[in-house]
């Protein structure tokens, strides 16, 4: 007879038990009771705005805190001890954590400042031009608040595991004299946190990746066959190590959003004799740190819709988004000072994504009115369309094939770090083993597969913004303890 104590050996433990049965409870609801979509997308507008001024006051003490850190003393401390190495290169480090921190989103709103330049709150009400505006906040969606929340529960993790010899769950912001079974509940909740905030990224790559073979090479692919292959693929590269697999398509992903990007710059100098990107970027960039103070006017309610739809719903996105990409940060970054940490994960991160949207911003300015009428009408292929604008046939095909394999290799960097961190909080292993990384990540694709045939991705959603709540509660309460500990050692 198979034995729990057996069972449990092998890393299906009460809280793994826990977290399947609230994930089949929810794609049970779905299935029985068709919630028109409508519902859930106006409850999640509903919660944004509700919570639109304690978020943003949140974002304001994630910056105060990391500055705090960078600029006092306790920046020199070094993770893992005073001779402590570190266990990844610059380069792959910095592959790692930015991959894992942003990667689908980035490429599916690269033309969010469209969006911005033909409506937003602040045009004519601050300084800066209809262009310049609209980058600047996009920037504001995308930089400062999402990397601080990242950076600051990255670094409460990477110290309490490293230096304070915790445990590497969201959990272990928590001192051990609470009751385990508080530090347990603590862990599936933000398991199914992250499961919610990956579903919802997965989700959006799944769509753009079939609408891309679609509009580009007349290929329509079966989702689910395609979730199958980019889930084989994301197991064995977390079954083969975070120094191996993880690693290699991290680094693989950023030389090929190198390329990209070079290849975006060459082609809008010589074909159409763009040179002004730099004066685009700083004015963008400038305005961004200008006018963060009016962005964040969560009293003015003539934007809270704006707010509601961009900044506020980003944020707590990210925030349950954290809930993994804090864990993994953390993981990779033994022997960095937590000054370096800060740079790297924080200060790295905002320039890549400004100079990212620096670039398609900017050459999307040529193609405005085209991009926004598909935007609106089919986001996932505004950047196919825009890539035809721009080059003949055989550059189109070359490059719309770059973009859609830089796709599916961050919809796996995704998946594989996200299922390491699942299995990370509910393992009751000193280090998590291979069978819970495989089984959590056939899961995630089971739950994605589920949710795309039953149409949940607005609940999702929905369940993303709340998991964030809770994980911007758990980051506040770990940023006190936090404190009252390394001014105590």
């Amino acid at each position: 007879m198979y034995s729990f104590d057996k069972f449990k050996k092998n890393g299906l433990t009460i809280s793994s038990i826990i977290t399947l049965a609230v994930i089949a409870i929810c794609l049970l609801i779905l299935s029985i009771f068709n919630i028109p979509t409508q519902s859930f997308k106006s409850a999640l507008q509903s919660m944004c705005i509700y919570f639109r001024g304690p978020v943003t006051i949140f974002c304001y003490m994630c910056l105060i805190f990391l500055l705090y850190i960078f600029f006092s003393k306790h920046g020199k401390i070094r993770l893992g001890g005073e001779k402590a190495t570190s266990e990844f290169s610059t380069f792959s480090w910095l592959s790692c954590l930015f991959m894992a921190g942003c990667g689908i989103g980035l490429v599916f709103y690269c033309h969010e400042p469209i969006l911005h330049y033909f409506s937003n709150p602040y045009y004519g009400k601050v300084i800066g031009s209809q262009e310049n505006v609209a980058y600047s906040l996009t920037l504001f969606n995308w930089t400062i608040n999402a990397w601080a929340q990242y950076g600051v529960l990255g670094v409460i993790l990477a110290y309490f595991f490293f230096n304070g010899k915790r445990e590497l769950k969201l959990s272990s912001i928590i001192p051990s004299k609470y009751p385990l079974w508080v530090r347990r509940t603590i862990d599936v909740i933000m398991a199914l946190g992250v499961i919610a905030g990956l579903t919802t990224s997965l989700g959006l790559g799944i769509s753009q990746i079939a609408s891309g073979f679609k509009y580009v090479f007349d290929i329509t692919l079966n989702p689910y066959l395609l979730m199958a292959a980019i889930g084989f693929v994301s197991t064995w590269s977390i079954y083969s190590g975070l120094k191996r697999g993880v690693k290699w398509l991290s680094n693989l992903s950023t030389i090929l959003v190198i390329a990209l990007l070079l290849s975006m710059i060459v082609i809008s100098m010589f074909s159409l004799g763009i040179y002004d990107f730099p004066s685009y970027f700083f004015n963008g960039t400038g305005l961004l740190l200008y006018n963060f103070l009016s962005y964040n006017d969560f009293y003015n309610h003539t934007s809270d819709n704006w707010a509601a739809s961009y900044p506020i719903f980003f944020d707590l996105w990210f925030a349950a988004w954290a809930a993994f990409v804090a864990v993994f940060i953390a993981r990779i970054s033994k022997g960095r000072t937590l000054r370096e940490f800060i740079i790297g994960v924080v200060g790295f991160p905002i320039l890549f994504t400004c100079i990212w949207f620096c670039i398609f911003g900017r050459l999307g300015l040529e193609y405005k009115e085209i991009i926004y009428d598909n935007m609106q009408s089919d986001i996932s292929t505004a950047v196919f369309i825009f890539i035809q604008q721009l080059v003949d046939n055989t550059s189109y095909i070359i490059l719309a094939g770059l973009i859609l394999v830089i796709i599916c290799l961050f919809f796996i960097t995704s998946s594989d770090s996200g299922s390491y961190v699942i299995a990370s909080l509910l393992t009751e292993n000193k280090e998590v083993k291979a069978p819970e990384k495989i089984f959590w990540s056939l899961i995630q694709c089971l739950v994605a597969m589920a949710l795309f045939y039953i149409g949940g991705l607005a609940l999702v959603q929905s369940v993303s913004v709340i998991m964030g709540i809770l994980v911007v509660a758990l980051i506040i309460v770990g940023m006190w303890l936090f404190i009252q500990h390394i001014r105590k050692s």
